[in-house]
């Protein structure tokens, strides 16, 4: 006997069908449709790592995607935004494109999905120039008062009603990025979600920057990566073939999903790339403080380590930082997160102490004063020591005089940092440090031949890679790195000139 729904007639196998999507877009993919370019008209059969995106959906307001070309990421994002509109009364969706006809083309797939989908799963669609249409070019609303927008790269999209999903596809290569992001954020404020997506196209771009301080734990959102290897029907042959049809650089790019320099880094990409294969390699014993304290190897009875930390104030953009080493530049521990200094510095006598009381190091420049004033109050048995020497009056010879704290300047900062660059390619250190892999991207020589972080460089030049205005990223994992790895060699003072 069929059962009576808003004047529709259902089964009861229609009506369970109708109840179970609602509450699961897993089942409502079952009856998605999409075109093959070669087989045409498929079921859209996910895979397990689209599976697993979908989840994270599900489960995280805020979600970043760094995909390889051809994944499947654009037609799982259209699936999903169909499936909230249609079962979820008042959802405004929101899709940004690089240009119009992309936008339109984005749009197309989910009418595509739509208009295959069994009757009775079809929320109707209640605009369009005629009965018979699926809405407009640019959006579709449906009887439930949702509706989806999907809208070329302008300055001001982005810029509207309170969203429920604001989805940025190609993320990297969107015009005026920052500006959308910057508008579009305060409309989510309410409860609303973003999925950014994208392969990457070179540094210093919203994407990246968003990308990289999602790795740091630095924002909300939740970074996903997408390898090629995770396709199924992807295999070494088709790699080369798409090495061979795109050459080395846009595959590092668009299929190993490599964030690309203009070439003046001071690290070498290859190594950075080489640190990236060994950490997912390896991987962490330990995770804690929501990833921002990651665990490598446990200490050694009797082994001297070294902790070198970048200190910042915990509300403005820097980080504070550490890393742990052995005196053969062997990595025990990182730390890059949001902290406040006196929080901190108990961080870092409580980790000192795990690691046979390391010896610790502490960037004594602005607010990392106060960090070592309380390490040192503490009674911590084992901080760094510079010698100032001070030249008084009447006095033939100057003075030394032993005080905590490792004080960065001028001219030791580059050197540590050259320091650090050759034992990093020389493979005198075991390193694997995500933090830093994610700063070594933006780690450039500036027009003065100063290692600085982008952004922070006053000596800009065009390039593919330029900035979205006002961005800028930062270096505290390679601070510490560089502060560490100069003292686990041996040399534990530092002498400095005071001024006159």
């Amino acid at each position: 006997m069929p059962l009576k729904l808003d004047a529709v007639s259902l089964t009861r196998k229609e009506l369970e069908e109708l109840a179970k999507v609602i509450v699961d877009p897993f089942f409502f993919s079952l009856f998605i449709c999409v075109i093959h370019p070669l087989r045409g008209k498929v079921p859209f059969n996910l895979y397990p790592y689209q599976k697993s995106v979908l989840w994270e959906f599900l489960n995280n307001r805020f979600n970043i995607i760094l995909k390889f070309r051809q994944a499947g990421v654009t037609e799982l994002i259209s699936l999903y935004c169909l499936w909230l509109a249609s079962y979820h009364p008042n959802k405004v969706i929101q899709i940004i494109s690089i240009k119009d006809r992309v936008a339109k083309r984005l749009l197309r797939k989910i009418k595509y999905m739509y208009k295959n989908l069994p009757k009775h799963l079809q929320t109707p669609i209640v605009n369009g120039k005629s009965y018979s249409d699926y809405g407009t070019a640019q959006e579709i609303e449906f009887s439930n008062g949702s509706v989806i927008t999907s809208l070329p790269t302008t300055e001001d999209a982005g810029r509207s009603e309170a969203l429920s999903l604001l989805v940025i596809d190609e993320a990297a290569i969107v015009r005026w990025a920052s500006q959308i992001w910057a508008a579009a954020f305060p409309t989510l404020s309410t409860g609303g979600s973003a999925i950014l997506a994208s392969t990457p196209y070179g540094i210093g771009n919203l994407f990246h920057s968003v990308w990289s301080d999602s790795m740091a734990g630095g924002n909300q959102f939740n970074p996903l990566r997408l390898r090629w290897q995770m396709h199924p029907e992807r295999d070494d042959a088709w790699y080369y073939n798409m090495r061979e049809v795109l050459g080395p650089r846009r595959t590092a790019q668009e299929i190993d999903g490599d964030f690309l320099s203009s070439g003046h880094t001071v690290f070498d990409l290859v190594d950075i790339k080489d640190i990236e294969e060994e950490i997912t390699e390896s991987g962490f014993i330990d995770r804690r403080l929501n990833g921002s304290l990651l665990t490598i190897r446990e200490p050694q009875p009797g082994v001297p380590m070294f902790l070198g930390a970048d200190v910042a104030t915990g509300r403005a953009r820097d980080y504070s930082a550490y890393t742990i080493m052995d005196r053969d530049g062997v990595e025990y521990e990182v730390f890059k997160g949001k902290i406040p200094t006196d929080k901190f510095a108990d961080l870092l006598m409580e980790r000192g102490k795990y690691f046979n009381f390391a010896q610790i190091g502490i960037d004594c420049i602005g607010v990392g004063e106060a960090v070592v004033n309380k390490v040192q109050s503490s009674g911590y048995p084992n901080l760094y020591y510079r010698t100032m020497l001070r030249k008084e009056k009447h006095e033939a010879r100057p003075k030394e005089e032993k005080l905590p704290g490792f004080l960065t300047t001028g001219n030791n900062r580059s050197i540590i940092i050259t320091d650090l660059e050759s034992d990093i390619r020389k493979m005198n250190i075991d390193c694997r440090d995500p933090f830093f892999v994610q700063e070594a991207y933006t780690f450039i020589y500036d027009g003065t031949n100063r290692p600085v972080a982008l952004g922070k460089d006053s000596n800009k030049s065009d390039s593919e890679d330029s900035l979205d205005e006002g961005t800028t990223f930062t270096d505290d994992a390679i601070m510490g790195k560089a502060i560490c790895n100069f003292m686990r060699k041996g040399r534990i003072n530092t002498v400095v000139i005071a001024p006159k």
